[in-house]
């Protein structure tokens, strides 16, 4: 047992080791995947606002990647800013690169230090706006070509493209059908108290998060409430 145990516990570091660096899109605001529900709800005329985000990364010197989405579903808003994980929370020592984008394209996004340093961690690559052409609507955004260098310019790790699929209604539209009464209401209502866990709780119902922090309650609630009227379009 005693020679068991280490052993147990060095093939689990080593696993955890050889996961490597991975990029993510997280809700700005909350710091949350969107996968952790099924559901991104906006105001008519607003916007999902994004977070590039990298975790786990170690050395790293300079990042790049290529953005993509349907331009018919959903279209940039004004232009990408730099995160803070790079530039050392606003230091003026880095090169910020948005390749002028096409519709549904930006074909190089980067960040790279300009001093002989690196940054090891997890953090804000950059910040990404994008307003919804429609609501009710299911959309993907891809990150590819991912490069992670580090201060030798040498790849850190092989990442895996990215591709997030997000399902966009109106605020308060649990119900997905482009209004919000007393039925989206009744609906977080029969949720009223589940949590995202691990595990679960049985009642639980992604849809009925409306502010995605894991939990139904009475703040999901006031949001519906607050909603309720309202229609798209």
């Amino acid at each position: 047992m005693f020679v068991v145990l280490p052993l147990l516990a060095a093939a689990a570091t080593q696993r955890a080791q050889a996961a490597g660096p991975t990029i993510t899109l997280l809700d700005t605001a909350k710091g949350v995947t969107q996968q952790a529900h099924n559901v991104w709800y906006v105001h008519a005329g607003g916007t999902i606002n994004l977070t590039l985000y990298v975790t786990g990364v170690t050395d790293l010197w300079s990042w790049k990647v290529n953005v993509t989405w349907d331009n018919s579903m959903i279209q940039l808003t004004g232009n990408v800013n730099e995160g803070a994980f790079l530039s050392n929370n606003g230091a003026s020592n880095t090169m910020f690169v948005e390749q002028p984008p096409t519709a549904g394209n930006i074909g190089e996004l980067s960040d790279t230090l300009l001093v002989n340093s690196s940054v090891s961690g997890s953090g804000a690559l950059a910040y990404i706006a994008f307003t919804p052409q429609s609501l009710n609507i299911t959309t993907t955004i891809q990150i590819s070509n991912i490069e992670l260098l580090d201060t030798s310019g040498n790849q850190i790790a092989t990442v895996a493209p990215v591709s997030t699929t997000y399902t966009i209604r109106l605020m308060g539209d649990v119900l997905g059908l482009n209004t919000v009464n007393m039925r989206d209401i009744a609906v977080v209502a029969r949720s009223f108290g589940s949590t995202v866990g691990p595990p679960a709780s049985a009642n639980w119902n992604p849809a009925c998060d409306l502010n995605y922090d894991g939990l139904v309650n009475m703040k999901d609630i006031a949001l519906v409430a607050r909603a309720f009227g309202t229609h798209y379009p």
